[in-house]
């Protein structure tokens, strides 16, 4: 039966074959005839086609074609301080190719597969351009297996946040302003040598697959990250961790190849780096990043794809936003003419202008604007008007001149029972900063393919919807605290002295609690005036400060007029061009997030304000109570065993007595240290006090006749091994336990003190002993003066040793002692020697 069926669909396969399939080929030319032939076949293991124009000329595609060649384009780079030629290079054609655009991006032994997609369609609701960045950086792409339960990798951790948030500053700044489709470009990091930073070639694989692709992009730009080594001598492009963390500063730059993109930096040199060590740096960047822009284009001139047609403005829609303009640019420019000072003020006077604006038009002019059209349109009219007043009379919104800063008040220990606090205010941007220390067993642990494996520094910025009088929105820690977080980590942590100096974990946390601009500088200024109310020795006040950039520019995108702004607020910040973050001291510049060397005024009158609330780090007894303590001691390497203890007891009773955390660091001898460093953690004054009296008691010998309290670590049958609070271990017998001399049998030894006693003793000997050991004698009975008629017995006599034995003792006594008057009951022979027995019997019947 079954071969029967399989025979009859073989029968009707051969049919189909010979009669149907002709007849639908047929159809499908005819179809085609006047528009093209299209002839349908098979290649190279895959679907290829080709079309034929009435011309006769031919085009072929690979399109799906699995053994597809990939297109390479590269550029060789010399990375590192050595100066090592290395190539960097995208491919395209082989991996993901149904993305609309896909680039595997190498860098030496880095690979990071780098893809964008966008919609087919534009989204009507979006505000803004709906750009979504991930990168992710596969445990695998380092020899690793996740640590999590279900062995995958978890969320993205604070380092991936950060990366597409460089990313999407890079990449974001380049779309056409007509593009609202979503859009997603994503990073993998496959492979990583644990050396060069693979987020940075990241940026530069993102552009590639945008710049190949079809979706409308004005790219592309290149991305390096630079070090700055020897005083600002040396530059080292892409440096490896060696070179980072000797480095004085490290930048982060992306760019075309003449506009800046996105700059971040960092100082790790306490104090910051010069401004001009900073231009040197950024302009070392720029030539750098400038290389890696051609072999993006040779990729897109090769394989290139057609870019997708913008969407054009509906005429009507276009006189309806012209109209709008004209109603409401002058009635804006009165408005901001009235200087407002409240932020919720002016946005309610502008809000009710947008509804009275959008209210005429439909009723007096007969126009209408979608929510979305409208709110576009009013942006760009409050834009132009802010423009105009500061292009045209060099004032800003709320009437200040484009230079100064909003009012500065500072604040110290504004909290109780916290280690250290502060709140910062600039106009209505206002930041409370809390200041936790911790022991070295709080260092933050990090897993990442490259980087240092922990940090001591750590700042975490919130930044909840009250700030800003909103509801709260639903989700965890949004991208946008961990960024502001990090940038203000970045700023501070150059300040942090090092383990040596200053062994401990520190953590700001930096709330704010309203918002008008600038945020995450406002949360700089509050931590660094936190560190000094909580006593951490940094050497100098950190002030930070945003400005704004507003320009015009012509038809062809030159720009005609510029200006720059200090300390702008929320709405310059939204209405502007770009702003500048900038971090520093007095003397040089330690986190930025934009080039500027006229920040250092604006800075300069920050940090003026903080010095004024306080002016050094607090010494210990102007801390809090509730301030935890540290000292740090130098201890020869002999006494480091003691202060261990067996197992770990000792630096553990001490640590469990006093509430304190003890690190200890080996001294090294090759590099010429001869005392090992110990770090005490105390909560409070009194606990460090006592840690470190308990501390240095083991760097000391027993004083003979001193009296200490000891502790019972063990039993003998002849007595106790007690040790005392210096470390010093020792004897008690059990005949300088009591003074009536009675006698101790082993079971009383244990029950009358069982180890873990602690009794008080006196020191009655102190001598060397055997293996260049010191030998140690304690007594109890000796603490009290003997009573009264006590007599202390004679000496034992030693015990004979038997046949043969020398000296005057010898023959004399037996086993228990004999006193020297008493007669022996032994028979010696004339030369001394004991008679043997039978010869005594024998002698004693005669």
């Amino acid at each position: 039966m079954a071969s029967a069926l399989r025979e009859a669909a073989r029968a009707s396969r051969r049919a189909w074959s010979a009669t149907a399939r002709p007849r639908m080929l047929d159809a499908v030319r005819a179809w085609t005839r006047d528009r093209g032939e299209i002839e349908i076949g098979r290649r190279g293991g895959g679907f290829a086609t080709t079309a034929r124009t009435e011309s006769g000329e031919e085009s072929s595609s690979s399109g799906t074609n699995q053994n597809g060649a990939a297109i390479r384009e590269s550029v060789s780079l010399k990375l590192g301080r050595d100066g090592v030629e290395t190539a960097i290079a995208f491919e395209t054609g082989r991996l993901a190719r149904l993305a609309d655009g896909a680039v595997m991006a190498s860098m030496g032994d880095n690979r990071v597969m780098c893809a964008a997609v966008a919609a087919r369609e534009p989204d009507p609701n979006a505000g803004f351009f709906p750009l979504n960045v991930e990168y992710r950086e596969r445990a695998s792409a380092y020899g690793k297996i996740p640590s999590t339960f279900t062995r995958r990798e978890g969320a993205p951790k604070d380092r991936e946040v950060l990366a597409m948030r460089v990313v999407d500053r890079a990449i974001r700044p380049l779309f056409p302003k007509a593009f609202r489709n979503d859009t997603s470009v994503q990073a993998i990091v496959l492979a990583s040598d644990r050396s060069l930073d693979p987020s940075v070639l990241a940026v530069n694989g993102a552009s590639a697959a945008l710049h190949a692709s079809s979706i409308p992009w004005n790219g592309p730009v290149g991305a390096v990250r630079v070090a700055v080594v020897n005083d600002g001598e040396v530059i080292v492009t892409n440096p490896d961790d060696a070179t980072r963390a000797e480095s004085e500063f490290e930048l982060l730059y992306a760019g075309t190849e003449d506009r800046a993109l996105m700059i971040e930096a960092s100082a790790t040199k306490r104090g910051g780096v010069p401004e001009a060590v900073v231009a040197k740096a950024l302009r070392a960047a720029h030539d750098a990043a400038k290389l890696l822009i051609a072999p993006q284009r040779r990729l897109r001139e090769r394989v290139g794809k057609e870019k997708r047609p913008l969407p054009e403005e509906a005429d009507a829609t276009a006189a309806a936003a012209a109209k709008l303009k004209a109603l409401a640019v002058p009635r804006l420019t009165r408005l901001y003419e009235l200087k407002i000072q409240s932020k919720s003020e002016r946005g309610r006077m502008m809000a009710e202008l947008k509804a009275e604006i959008a209210e005429e038009l439909a009723t007096s002019h007969g126009m209408e604007l979608t929510p979305q059209a409208l709110d576009a349109a009013y942006l760009a009219a409050s834009s132009r008007a802010m423009r105009d007043l500061v292009f045209e009379k060099g004032v800003r919104v709320d009437g200040r001149k484009l230079t100064e800063l909003r009012s500065l008040a500072a604040e110290v220990g504004a909290i109780p029972v916290v280690h250290g606090s502060s709140v910062f205010e600039r106009g209505n941007t206002q930041a409370l900063a809390t200041v936790t220390i911790g022991s070295v067993d709080d260092f933050q642990r990090l897993d990442a393919p490259v980087g240092p494996k922990n940090k001591k520094f750590m700042l975490h910025y919130a930044f909840p919807s009250f700030s800003i009088n909103e509801t709260p929105r639903r989700g965890g820690l949004s991208r946008r605290e961990i960024g502001h977080g990090a940038l203000a980590e970045k700023s501070l942590a150059g300040m942090i002295p090092d383990d040596d100096a200053y062994p401990f974990a520190v953590r700001v946390n930096a709330e704010t609690l309203e918002s008008n601009g600038s945020s995450s500088m406002a949360a700089v200024c509050a931590g660094s005036l936190a560190l000094m109310d909580a006593g951490v020795p940094i050497a100098e006040h950190v002030g930070a400060i945003s400005v704004g950039l507003v320009m015009d520019e012509d038809e062809d995108g030159n720009v005609t007029r510029h200006a720059l702004l200090s300390d702008i607020m929320g709405l310059e910040d939204v209405l502007g061009d770009m702003d500048f973050k900038i971090a520093g001291t007095r003397g040089g510049i330690t986190g930025i997030q934009a080039p500027l060397d006229e920040a250092s005024v604006a800075r300069n009158q920050v940090i003026d304000e903080m010095y004024a609330a306080i002016a050094r780090p607090r010494e210990a007894d102007e801390m809090s109570a509730f301030t935890p303590r540290y000292a740090t001691l130098e201890m020869d390497q002999k006494f480091v065993g003691k202060l261990i203890g067996p197992q770990g007891s000792t630096i553990k009773n001490i640590e469990a007595t006093t509430s304190a955390k003890i690190s200890i660091r080996q001294a090294e001898p090759a590099a010429g240290e001869l005392a090992a460093r110990v770090g005490i953690f105390a909560p409070s004054k009194d606990a460090l006090a006592l840690a470190v009296e308990q501390v240095e008691l083991l760097t000391k010998e027993v004083e003979k006749g001193a009296t200490y309290g000891a502790t019972v670590i063990d039993t003998k049958p002849f007595g106790w091994i007690v040790r005392a609070p210096t470390g010093c271990e020792g004897l008690l017998h059990v005949t300088e336990y009591s003074w009536d001399g009675g006698f101790i049998s082993e079971s009383e030894v244990e029950s009358l003190m069982p180890v873990g006693t602690e009794v008080e003793v006196k020191c009655v000997d102190v001598k060397p002993g055997r293996n260049g050991k010191t030998e140690r004698s304690f007594s109890v009975k000796q603490l009290t003066p003997p009573p009264e008629g006590h007599v202390s017995p004679p000496p034992k006599p030693r015990i004979g040793m038997g046949r043969g034995a020398r000296g005057s003792s010898a023959g004399q006594g037996s086993v228990g002692g004999v006193a020297a008057d008493r007669p022996s009951i032994y028979v010696r022979n004339p030369d001394g020697t004991l008679k043997k027995p039978l010869q005594r019997i024998a002698d004693a019947a005669k």
